[in-house]
C-alpha cells in the first residue's frame, strides 16, 4: 500500500495496526457498559438503563479513546521516526496532516454531539479534553516523566477513570450517585488500564521495542510490576463486587481470570518468544474485558 492509495484504504490499514476497531470496540463497549451498569447497581436504581443513554456514552468513550490514539501519533512523532520506523506514520502509510484532519473532525463531532444530545455532561467532557491536552504536552515535564516510568504510567492512566466518569455519568447524572461505588470502579479502571499498558509493552527479545517497559525496566522487573498490578486489580475487583453485593459466582469468575492471567504471566517469563508476547497482550485484553463485564453483567440477570 503506497501513499498514492486512497485515503480511505490507508486509514483502514492504519486502524488495523494502531486502533483495531473490532478489538478496541469490544473492550470500550465492555468498559462503557460496566461503568453504567455498576453505577446503576450501586445506587439501587429501579428503572432500567436506557439503550440510547448507553449509545451516547459509547459514542463519547470510543471517540475519545480514538482521539487519544491520534494525539499520540503527534506527541511521539520524533521518537517513532527514530526508533519505530515500521509504524504507519514513519513509514508513510498515513501523513500527520491527514490524521490532523481526522482528529479535527472527531473533536468537532464530539463537541456538537454533546452540545445537542448530552448538555448535562458538557462539564465532564470539557475536563476530560483538558486532561487529554495535558497528556499531549506531557504535563510540561516530559523529560522528568521519561526518567520516572512509574509516574509516567500513572499520570497517563488517570485518563481512564476520567473517561469512566464520563461514561458512568450517563447513568447517574441528574440522580443521586453512589460516590463510594464510583470510587471502587474508578480504582479498578485505573489498574485495569495499567494492566493493558504493561500487557502491550512488555516484549520478548524477538520483538523488543525502544519504548517497551521490558527495555526500560528490564524484563524481570517489568513482569514483577505486571504481577503486582494484576493482583491489586483482582483485590479491587473483589472489593467492588463486595460493595455492590454481587453474587458469589462473580467472585469465582474473578478468581479464574486472575489465576489464568497470573499463570500465563509466569509462563511468558519462562518462555520469552514473540508468539507468547502477542498472547500475553491478548490475555491482558481478555482480563480487562472479563473484569468489566463481570462487574456489570449482574444487571442483566
Amino acid at each position: 500500500m503506497t501513499s498514492n492509495s486512497t485515503i480511505a484504504k490507508r486509514l483502514w490499514l492504519y486502524q488495523k495496526e494502531r486502533f483495531p476497531l473490532l478489538a478496541h470496540g469490544i473492550l470500550i463497549a465492555s468498559f462503557t457498559f460496566s461503568a453504567m451498569a455498576y453505577s446503576h447497581i450501586c445506587r439501587n436504581a429501579i428503572e432500567s438503563i436506557h439503550i440510547i443513554s448507553f449509545f451516547k456514552a459509547l459514542t463519547n468513550t470510543f471517540l475519545l479513546f480514538l482521539l487519544l490514539r491520534i494525539s499520540d501519533e503527534f506527541k511521539d512523532k520524533e521518537f517513532d521516526a527514530l526508533h519505530r520506523p515500521h509504524l504507519p506514520v514513519p513509514r508513510g502509510l498515513v501523513k500527520l496532516s491527514e490524521l490532523k484532519w481526522v482528529g479535527i473532525i472527531i473533536l468537532s463531532f464530539l463537541i456538537l454531539f454533546n452540545a445537542i444530545f448530552a448538555t448535562q455532561h458538557l462539564t465532564i467532557f470539557v475536563f476530560v479534553l483538558f486532561y487529554g491536552s495535558l497528556m499531549f504536552k506531557e504535563f510540561f515535564i516530559k523529560h522528568w516523566l521519561e526518567k520516572n516510568q512509574l509516574f509516567y504510567v500513572a499520570s497517563h492512566m488517570m485518563i481512564i477513570p476520567l473517561v469512566d466518569t464520563m461514561a458512568s455519568s450517563f447513568d447517574w447524572i441528574g440522580q443521586e450517585p453512589n460516590v463510594c461505588g464510583l470510587i471502587w470502579f474508578f480504582a479498578v479502571s485505573f489498574f485495569n488500564g495499567c494492566t493493558l499498558e504493561l500487557g502491550r509493552k512488555i516484549k520478548s527479545k524477538e520483538n523488543e521495542e525502544a519504548n517497551s517497559y521490558s527495555k526500560a525496566l528490564g524484563f524481570y522487573k517489568a513482569m514483577l510490576y505486571f504481577q503486582i498490578v494484576v493482583l491489586v486489580t483482582f483485590v479491587l475487583c473483589l472489593g467492588a463486587a463486595s460493595y455492590a453485593n454481587l453474587a458469589y459466582g462473580h467472585f469465582l469468575v474473578f478468581a479464574i481470570l486472575y489465576i489464568v492471567s497470573a499463570l500465563f504471566g509466569w509462563y511468558y517469563y519462562r518462555h520469552q518468544t514473540a508468539k507468547n508476547s502477542k498472547l500475553f497482550e491478548t490475555i491482558s485484553g481478555i482480563w480487562a474485558i472479563g473484569m468489566y463485564l463481570n462487574l456489570g453483567i449482574s444487571i442483566l440477570l
